[in-house]
């Protein structure tokens, strides 16, 4: 009993959102449990099976989470996914503990929603590393399901729903769709797998020195316009698209920190007027670039 009040003692605070004796049905899943938990250096998350799904990220901090006793360091930006039927277990760093946000809950079985739901399932069953770094963003539809909770209105529970099967996307594309970082060309389309491959790793190796997308084509030693339809074909994104969202992506890192204002970040980026840059960004990420440095403080 003295090591469990302990234990609650290095809770900071705790924003904890129960559903198990009336689990909420949100169409693609029912949860379970959705919260905010800051602590004090030493916290440990008590080990236990897992009733159901849980997707944790971490805020702040570090430390480590253990699944069926083998432990994964967690820092400040990490996903974690845990699998119904696991052993969790966790613990804070004494020095810089975590806060971290946690959705549990299970997929519905509804059979008109099975086509829509068997494939996430069962991808998210295959994991072998547990813990990714998020590179999407997913702390916002987690602080926005948080406040709608927290402030409950008219059309909260709709917009609820809609940021709760957002995470799950998030999770799901976080794990599986990283073609961009480690893409492997189909041996029946080599040739434009290859062509693939090169863009990629030139907008990548050159984000912040490219001034026009045509400039690709010279490099390669293609016509741009080819360059683009070939590009479309096999990834379902258009060029400018994929340079937009890798820009907004380096937008979201230097956001997070406080190494550039919003001005010098839209300068490097190559945007003429910083309302260009925001506009940009709204219309990627949903809100401006200051609300989201805003979240991330």
């Amino acid at each position: 009993m003295n090591n469990y009040n302990d234990n609650e003692k290095r809770k900071r605070f705790h924003f904890d959102n129960l559903y198990w004796s009336d689990p909420q049905d949100y169409e693609l899943i029912t949860l379970y449990q959705v919260g905010d938990l800051c602590c004090k250096g030493g916290y440990d998350i008590e080990g236990h099976i897992q009733m159901c799904y849980e997707i944790s990220y971490m805020v702040s901090g570090m430390g480590w989470f253990a699944t069926n006793g083998t432990r994964h360091p967690v820092k400040q930006g990490d996903l974690y996914i845990s699998i119904p039927g696991e052993y969790h277990s966790g613990k804070a760093d004494e020095k810089d503990p975590f806060r971290y946000f946690y959705m549990g809950f299970n997929f519905n079985k509804y059979p008109y929603m099975q086509n829509t739901l068997i494939h996430i399932e069962k991808m998210l069953q295959k994991i072998e590393m547990p813990c990714i770094k998020d590179r999407l963003g997913i702390d916002i539809p987690f602080r926005q399901v948080l406040g709608e909770i927290n402030h409950v209105n008219e059309f909260s529970q709709l917009m609820i729903k809609t940021f709760l099967h957002q995470i799950l996307v998030y999770t799901y594309r976080n794990f599986y769709s990283s073609w961009e970082q480690k893409y492997t060309p189909d041996p029946e389309k080599l040739q434009n797998g290859n062509i693939i491959y090169r863009i990629i790793s030139y907008i990548d190796n050159n984000l912040l020195d490219l001034t026009e997308l045509q400039d690709i084509g010279h490099e390669l030693g293609y016509s741009y316009p080819y360059l683009s339809r070939v590009f479309s074909e096999e990834t379902g994104l258009t060029l400018q698209g994929y340079y937009t969202k890798k820009k907004m992506e380096k937008a979201m890192e230097w956001l997070q920190s406080d190494e550039f204002n919003i001005t010098e970040i839209a300068d490097r980026l190559g945007y003429q007027t910083i309302q260009a840059f925001s506009k940009s960004f709204k219309k990627t990420i949903g809100i401006s670039p200051t609300q989201y440095r805003q979240f991330h403080n």
